[in-house]
């Protein structure tokens, strides 16, 4: 790259973020990294810049993007953020599902109203986000999360749409089941096989195949999935 430029990831202290951003700093990119937790020790790099911030509180947020902005150059955003939320509606109170959506799906769309009218000035740009195979198909347990991702989904194909004659690329990405911190919390995990999960790695490096494909195409959608499809029920929360 003849200058780096500057990616903005979401959830970058974990997962599939921090894998990410962890492949785009041994890259040259520069990495912004929003999270909760800010910083930690595996982003410890003179290019990155951690953000605590929790993106269940959206006013802040968009204060925050508008103040990155001004500081930053942003090329290029990548929503890896999420939250599990797996069980019958009627066990979710009303503040969790607001909570769900802010996370899973509000964020992303308040981030990038921050971001567009840039991108959209310079002429070019990357949306990147991270979806999920239950924004595919619906399983037992996931009426809450598959409407976060069905709704992800929806915005990231309609938003491909308004954004093509910008010269703005937008891309979404439909991982099974990864091996992460993601299911740390939940009563069910991948097999212990390798060929029941996907891992972190993998989904950072189609991103990066992603972020540095043809201006002049648009990798739209991509589904990923385990060669084996095993899932662990006995796993304790």
């Amino acid at each position: 790259m003849a200058k780096a430029e500057t990616v903005l990831i979401s959830g970058a202290s974990s997962g599939i973020g921090q894998a990410t951003a962890s492949l785009l700093l041994q890259q040259g990119y520069n990495v912004v990294g929003l999270s909760r937790r800010g910083q930690v020790d595996a982003l410890a790099h003179e290019n990155f810049t951690a953000l605590a911030l929790d993106l269940d509180n959206l006013q802040q947020l968009e204060t925050r993007i508008r103040t990155l902005q001004v500081n930053h150059d942003i090329t290029c955003f990548v929503h890896a953020a999420g939250q599990g939320c797996f069980g019958s509606v009627e066990q979710f109170s009303i503040a969790q599902m607001e909570s769900a959506m802010r996370i899973n799906l509000t964020s992303a769309m308040v981030i990038c109203r921050g971001l567009l009218p840039a991108l959209r000035r310079r002429g070019n740009g990357r949306l990147i986000f991270i979806g999920s195979e239950s924004a595919l198909a619906a399983g037992k347990k996931g009426a809450l999360y598959s409407a976060s991702k069905f709704g992800l989904r929806g915005f990231c194909l309609s938003l491909r749409e308004d954004c093509a004659s910008d010269g703005i690329q937008v891309s979404l990405i439909n991982p099974g089941m990864v091996r992460s911190p993601f299911f740390d919390e939940l009563s069910f995990a991948p097999g212990a096989l390798p060929e029941n999960a996907i891992e972190v790695e993998d989904v950072a490096h189609l991103v990066l195949q992603i972020m540095q494909s043809s201006p002049n195409i648009v990798i739209d959608e991509v589904n990923l999935s385990p060669r084996v499809k095993s899932i662990d029920f006995g796993k304790k929360s």
